[in-house]
């Protein structure tokens, strides 16, 4: 008899779940991610953008696991020890998101950041003090590979292979903190899965016909760290260039921006009716919070944010786009200066044209996602033919391709100021292509 079932999957097919991970899939604080969209209010703008986390998990177990399936079992290590090893890297899979809060990224930049915390530091909570969860790997998981809900959450927040709580040796130099670059690496499960799901849900199709299994044949580690042979480096361009456009055609389309503009203002003032404190302070109630339950809680749908989203109504209107060359200032800039170029567009407006509201008038957008490739600091290690290693930041691999207007600024007006749109237009030009942007820096 076997012991996995299958889940028929859009873009991997037939991806196999063992009685371990069911365990974990079954449990309520997995089974919340059905109630969270991948890309938060994209749908809004690409209406087939309505998959969720609990698929996009499932699409990251399945990568993860042929990776460290092909790399290890080339490595020579024995059969047992492989297994253990690809079990782990589908549960990091499995599990790698099952932290994010209603509206996914858009929680963590509006409400999160507040806690000091992240979404990866809640997933590690829920691991460990969720029983439901803890105790699949106290029956199942922890007698069959020697990893505990501690371990297994401590990996899931881990922000560097250093902190990696697994670090026996698996062999040619190599030990148990590869793991972390199957995750969290340059070309990571999550960033494949993502970037083929997002292209395939919204109709966007640049991630789509990504030979990804390609990168798991023709990656090695050396030492710790993920290397790719250069003969699978066109691969790795195509996911570079298919990350980019997929940045500029949905993650920072103008309209999509604005809707996750609104949704955070939303979040913001919905703090005390939806209990954030208490959610943060007790993992047990965080898992209350997903789209559903915020948009239908009848005094969220009272506040003109949840209308605006309901209704699929914008209040901002895009008035101004600069192109700024990519380089170490500009992304300095970008990274520090929103809201520093906010507040000075918004009080030079407020004194040309005497506005007095209590919105603001001015919403600055700058591309520092974390969809963004332009703005990683990743490095990326290709092994040359003749045996070689260099090392290069992922934005750099095809850089003789690489469209110059990734690093733009946005700002937009809200529209019951919308009659002041040029005034604006005019201080953000004099602001941002004149001497004055000197002074942001």
């Amino acid at each position: 008899m076997r012991d996995y079932v299958l889940i028929k999957d859009p873009l991997h097919g037939y991806i196999r779940v063992f009685s371990h991970e069911k365990c974990i899939i079954d449990t309520p604080a997995f089974q919340r991610l059905r109630r969270l969209k991948q890309l938060s209010t994209t749908y809004l703008v690409y209406p087939g953008a309505t998959h969720s986390r609990f698929l996009h998990s499932l699409g990251v177990m399945h990568v993860a696991g042929v990776f460290a399936e092909h790399i290890y079992s080339h490595m020579g290590v024995k059969a047992d020890e492989v297994r253990r090893l690809v079990t782990i890297a589908r549960l990091l899979g499995l599990l790698h998101d099952i932290g994010h809060g209603p509206f996914s990224h858009t929680f963590e930049d509006h409400v999160l950041v507040n806690y000091e915390t992240n979404h990866e530091v809640i997933g590690g909570r829920i691991i460990r003090e969720i029983p439901e969860v803890s105790e699949c790997f106290d029956k199942y998981i922890e007698k069959e590979i020697g990893v505990s809900a501690e371990d297994m959450g401590k990996m899931v927040e881990a922000p560097s292979p250093e902190v990696w709580p697994l670090t026996s040796s698996v062999g040619e130099g190599v030990t148990e903190r590869s793991l972390y670059y199957i995750i969290k690496g340059p070309y990571s499960a999550d960033i494949i899965d993502y970037l083929i799901r997002d292209s395939f849900f919204t109709g966007a199709n640049y991630g789509l016909g990504l030979d990804w299994e390609r990168l798991a044949y023709n990656s090695r580690f050396m030492g710790d760290r993920i290397v790719l042979e250069y003969k699978a480096k066109d691969v790795l361009d195509h996911m570079l260039i298919a990350r980019i456009f997929m940045f500029k055609t949905v993650y920072f389309h103008k309209t999509t921006r604005a809707f996750d503009k609104i949704a955070g203002e939303m979040l913001v003032k919905a703090k005390d009716i939806l209990g954030f404190d208490e959610a943060i302070n007790d993992v047990s109630k965080y898992l209350m919070l997903d789209d559903e339950y915020v948009l239908s809680h009848p005094r969220v749908r009272e506040l003109p944010e949840a209308k605006y989203l309901l209704e699929r109504r914008v209040p901002y209107k895009a008035v101004y786009q600069a192109v700024l060359p990519i380089d170490t200032s500009a992304k300095v800039f970008l990274m520090l200066s929103r809201k520093v170029i906010e507040d000075n567009l918004e009080e030079r407006l407020k004194k040309l044209t005497n506005i007095e509201s209590e919105y603001r008038a001015v919403f600055v957008d700058t591309p520092k996602l974390p969809t963004n490739p332009m703005f990683e600091e990743t490095d990326v290690r290709i092994l040359n033919p003749d045996g070689s290693l260099i090392e290069m930041p992922v934005r750099e691999t095809v850089a003789g391709l690489m469209p110059k207007e990734i690093a733009f600024i946005r700002i937009y007006i809200r529209d019951s100021y919308a009659k002041y749109g040029d005034v604006l237009k005019g201080l953000a030009d004099t602001l941002l292509r004149g001497k004055e942007l000197r002074s942001f820096f």
